[in-house]
């Protein structure tokens, strides 16, 4: 299936979405830069096993569209432009493989990514399982540094809360994550998942600044025999 070639805009805040024509999208860029105002970038990788659903989150959100049948990934990236009331941001996706041969570049995404959707399939257990020791391998840096959203993507083929929705639950309160149901489908929860990731990394970047500031000021404090400078 080929995807919509136009760029588009979503405003999150309406929870709508325009669809706009290059030379739009670029006139209302240009505009942004004269106005100074830079729109930050946020780079969330997708992370989860084969089959959960994550090229299908990933274009539903980008592209508004539901693509049925898709090639296996090996890696793709996907950008977006999110309107807000205080300007809004630049959404980059990075879409990673699920296979083990392929952790390689997998690595490499999330070396490179803020955040991270670890997807599942609801209607698949296991998925949740793969998920679990994909995230365990990452490096206690990794771990640390980059913020987690845990997402049971095909919701709309389950009619009640089963095994691994229960499971899931559990799982998110143990890590210390939000978790949230999506449909690639009907595009139920997807935005939701996207919005929560973007929160969780502004969320981990000011605590990095503010960390950093607070140290900064502490060396200061601090004159070079080391007593403290009122």
């Amino acid at each position: 299936m080929a995807l919509p070639t136009m760029s588009s805009i979503l405003d999150l805040s309406l929870n709508t979405q325009s669809t706009i024509s290059p030379e739009e999208s670029h006139e209302a860029w240009e505009q942004c830069k004269d106005a100074g105002r830079k729109l930050p970038e946020y780079k969330v990788v997708v992370l989860g096993a084969s089959g959960v659903g994550k090229s299908a989150l990933t274009i539903q959100m980008t592209h508004h569209c539901f693509v049925k049948e898709h090639d296996p990934t090996v890696q793709d990236s996907y950008w977006k432009e999110v309107a807000l009331d205080n300007g809004g941001y630049i959404l980059n996706v990075l879409d990673t493989a699920g296979q083990d041969i392929l952790r390689a570049l997998r690595d490499q995404c999330l070396a490179a990514g803020d955040g991270v959707l670890g997807v599942f399939a609801l209607d698949d257990p296991s998925s949740l399982d793969q998920l679990q020791q994909m995230w365990s391998s990452c490096s206690q840096h990794q771990k640390q540094r980059l913020p987690l959203v845990l997402v049971g993507n095909k919701c709309d083929l389950v009619n009640t809360s089963g095994d691994a929705d229960t499971a899931a639950a559990i799982l998110a309160h143990k890590w210390g994550v939000p978790f949230v149901k999506t449909s690639a489908k009907t595009r139920q929860g997807v935005e939701e998942a996207f919005a929560l990731i973007v929160h969780e990394i502004q969320r981990a970047q000011e605590a990095v600044t503010e960390t950093s500031r607070n140290k900064t000021h502490q060396h200061k404090a601090v004159c070079s025999c080391g007593c403290s400078v009122a």
